[in-house]
């Protein structure tokens, strides 16, 4: 056998994700989202409804005024009834907790010194992929007294994805997350706020706690409309002003309020925005502080073992066909066409051919120790050692 043919082979056993591509609130990445077989055992299902999966864009609800019992298919709570869990704003007047969807990014750490400079703390709900690519990030944000909690791995809708599926999403990011701060959150934001019973049941089961919104200003369409800055300052102004934002139709007293550390039009306005905020005499804390919860993580915390490993931007591997390794496919509803976002779960089987696999920045590699992948690795020796002995 010649030795580029045993490196061949070497390559091909190393291949253990697929990569997919998703958008998160406007910014399309490649995201390859770990599984591990364990992690649906780990979760009793009991009490999870046993709802059907929904196409993308079906969870609006279709009963503007109903009693409630339209809930269970939509994403949010029907005929401005909240279901009792359901957290869109802060129970006191003059709260307000500023909250920040998909990062860490790049411009992150620039957040974290406005916040810093102001005194002010914060919530972010931060994705799996980009924690990974920013664990720093994430714990100088936690050290500093900032709230963490989950938005996903990859951002997809949960609604279109399996019982199976949307508990990898959450379980990646716990390990992301455990890796890079010890601590495990207890609540989590929904992908585009979208949550039906089946989900909240899961989040439930996994110890979450759902956290929504109810002031947007929706600086996620910043590169579809023109004059984004003065839209996102002019939301806080109408909310202050008492006007209806669109979004506190449960006429909470305080407000939670969204935006993205994607963008630096949006980091841009926060500075001003506290100033408008403390002016009007809001305290600005963190989610978990507007809501009285003085431990905002899971008790089960502790270190992470999940194995996962970053690797360099735009790695390649090219994978020689070879039988014991191969990526499962993506659910027929994670396909689900959408302007907005699919999603594509990597799995481990042992039974048919890998090809070639790209695997981003954000990319994780999760190994678990299988008959297959220690035989592997017994095989991986064996080949390398014979490598040696002919070159």
């Amino acid at each position: 056998m010649r030795s580029s043919n045993i490196l061949a082979i070497v390559g091909s056993i190393l291949a253990i994700t697929t990569t997919s591509t998703v958008l998160a609130q406007g910014e399309a990445e490649n995201i390859a989202v770990p599984r591990k077989p364990e992690w649906t055992a780990q979760v009793n299902l009991a009490a999870v409804p046993n709802l059907p999966v929904r196409p993308i864009g079906s969870g609006v609800c279709e009963n503007p005024v109903c009693d409630g019992t339209d809930n269970d298919r939509c994403f949010e709570s029907c005929g401005n009834k909240p279901n009792s869990d359901d957290i869109y704003g802060c129970p006191k007047p003059k709260q307000w907790a500023l909250t920040f969807d998909d990062g860490p990014s790049n411009y992150t750490a620039e957040l974290l010194d406005m916040l810093d400079q102001a005194n002010v703390k914060a919530t972010f709900c931060v994705m799996g992929a980009h924690v990974r690519k920013y664990p720093e990030i994430v714990k100088r944000a936690y050290d500093a007294g900032h709230h963490i909690a989950s938005h996903t791995y990859s951002h997809p809708h949960l609604m279109s994805l399996s019982n199976d599926e949307i508990i990898a999403e959450m379980k990646a990011t716990e390990e992301a997350i455990v890796d890079a701060i010890g601590v495990k959150p207890s609540y989590m934001r929904p992908p585009f706020g979208e949550a039906d019973d089946r989900v909240k049941g899961l989040m439930k089961a996994m110890g979450y706690k759902i956290l929504l919104w109810n002031a947007d200003p929706t600086d996620y369409n910043i590169y579809k409309e023109a004059n984004v800055a003065a839209k996102i300052k002019a939301t806080f102004v109408h909310a202050l002003g008492g006007d209806d934002t669109g979004l506190n139709a449960h006429e909470d007293p305080g407000f939670i309020s969204l935006q993205h550390d994607l963008y630096t039009q949006s980091i841009d306005q926060v500075p001003a925005i506290i100033s408008l905020l403390r002016g009007s005499q809001y305290q600005l804390m963190t989610a978990a502080e507007c809501l009285g919860d003085a431990s905002p993580y899971q008790k089960d915390h502790g270190n992470s073992d999940s194995g996962a490993a970053a690797l360099p931007s735009d790695t390649n591997i090219n994978a020689a066909s070879l039988p014991q390794a191969t990526s499962s496919e993506p659910s027929a509803s994670a396909q689900a066409s959408s302007p907005q976002a699919s999603v594509g779960i990597a799995e481990v089987t042992p039974n048919a051919p890998v090809a070639s696999v790209h695997l981003p920045t954000s990319a994780a590699i999760s190994l678990s120790f299988t008959p297959f992948t220690i035989g592997a690795s017994c095989l991986l020796s064996f080949l390398l050692s014979l490598s040696s002995t002919m070159l």
